[in-house]
């Protein structure tokens, strides 16, 4: 299952890479730091789960389907990982600053979701944005919004 996943990406992967777009890689890096943000606090609730769904969809404009093969695969991605830099190097790359700070506050949602910020998911936001280079201003601004 899991490696018909994959496969369904990589697909994708390489048709956007031959398109010249990278939006399908930036969406797997996305949905892996959302996913590394839910697990924290070791346990993925249905409101992380919901609200990953959910900024995946607005953000990427994908189907359900999709959405779901994408976390299944950021979920494999997450557990092979060696540290974040994997997933924010291609960010940093591709994305501009407004864009970053976008996932950021997409993170502080996905933090929120089950209305209790745990202190590690505190500190894998903070050590997200200093790999993405958003300023303490705009991770305190985007954590701001988020509460709201």
């Amino acid at each position: 299952m899991i490696n018909n996943i994959k496969q369904y990406f990589l697909s994708l992967l390489n048709d956007a890479a031959n398109e010249g777009t990278p939006h399908k890689t930036i969406e797997l890096a996305t949905a892996a730091l959302l996913i590394e943000i839910s697990l924290a606090d070791d346990h993925i609730d249905a409101e992380e789960r919901h609200t990953i769904k959910t900024v995946l969809r607005e953000h990427y404009n994908l189907t359900d389907e999709e959405i779901d093969a994408l976390i299944s695969l950021a979920e494999n991605e997450v557990n092979h990982a060696v540290s974040l830099y994997e997933f924010t190097r291609l960010l940093n790359d591709k994305l501009s600053m407004p864009e970053k700070i976008n996932i950021i506050q997409s993170l502080w949602h996905v933090a929120y979701a089950d209305s209790v910020l745990d202190k590690y998911e505190e500190y894998y936001i903070r050590k997200i944005a200093d790999l993405l280079y958003i300023s303490h201003s705009d991770y305190i601004q985007s954590k701001i919004i988020a509460a709201e």
